[in-house]
């Protein structure tokens, strides 16, 4: 059965009015209608520039990131990863989206728990593939993924979730520009003194993009757990071994605690009225 028009308007009063976040971190403002990058500050943290330079790795050091770690599926090559350079510290942080999956009645979102890690919940993340010209699929040997598209991607290869059919993005269907991307601004949370293949892969840690989804199935609203597939798709190992709905403020009270930042900045957006682009 479809969604009410007043189902939508509902929904539309959450996500849709005026209003700009800012990052604690960083003292800057950032709007949300559209992808901004850190701005430039004294600290150590942000660029100099309105745009962060996003690079592959050098010949040195991009075998050490476009292979994730020995945890993951033996054998399977893993294209290198688009990364933010800091040109204060040249610290190299890992691009990272995380998938925010809005069901559309209450607007409560789609966590899973962490395989091998019990009462640690999440949503789906991971990176975000580079140029790679030994790519199986001819659109990533000249092109790098937008976050878009990745979130997409992550979104299938760890719930089983497919956009059209079980997800929409919130705001539009472009996924070929950062630009598209209405959400909360980015923030990073660092990895050191993990001992994570990041830290050992030469990453200050992760800048982390929310990319916004909306439930489409009436099933996954009603129980994921009938529509999900946790087992790892696309060559992937098992992230997920449950998956449920739970207001994003909880969430972002139990999350791991660097991942903290984040996952507060969601909670913010989806609390204040926030101005959607035209």
């Amino acid at each position: 059965m479809p969604f009410s028009a007043s189902f939508f308007i509902s929904l539309r009063a959450v996500i849709s009015g005026v209003g700009a976040l800012r990052i604690p971190s960083t003292g800057t403002t950032h709007h949300p209608q559209r992808y901004l990058p850190p701005q430039p500050l004294q600290s150590d943290l942000h660029h100099r520039s309105n745009t962060l330079r996003h690079a592959m790795a050098s010949s040195s050091s991009s075998a050490s990131f476009s292979a994730k770690n020995a945890s993951m599926p033996p054998g399977k090559r893993y294209p290198p990863s688009r990364v933010a350079i800091d040109p204060v510290t040249n610290e190299k942080w890992r691009l990272c989206v995380a998938a925010a999956v809005l069901r559309p009645s209450d607007g409560a979102l789609l966590i899973g728990e962490r395989f091998g890690v019990p009462n640690s919940w999440q949503c789906p993340q991971g990176g975000v593939d580079d140029v790679d010209p030994e790519s199986d699929v001819s659109s990533r040997r000249g092109r790098a993924e937008t976050l878009r598209e990745a979130a997409a991607r992550e979104l299938y290869e760890e719930m089983g979730l497919t956009l059209g059919l079980h997800v929409e993005y919130m705001y539009g269907g472009n996924d070929t520009a950062d630009n598209a991307n209405v959400a909360p601004p980015p923030l990073r949370y660092t990895t050191k003194g993990t001992g994570s293949w990041l830290e050992r892969s030469g990453f200050a840690g992760q800048e982390l993009h929310w990319v916004m989804f909306r439930s489409i199935s009436e099933k996954l609203c009603h129980d994921p757990r009938d529509i999900c597939n946790l087992s790892g798709l696309n060559g992937e190992r098992q992230e997920f071994t449950d998956v449920r709905w739970e207001d994003a403020e909880k969430v972002a009270e139990s999350v791991w605690e660097k991942k903290r930042g984040p996952y507060a900045a969601l909670a913010n957006f989806l609390r204040k009225p926030q101005e959607k682009e035209k």
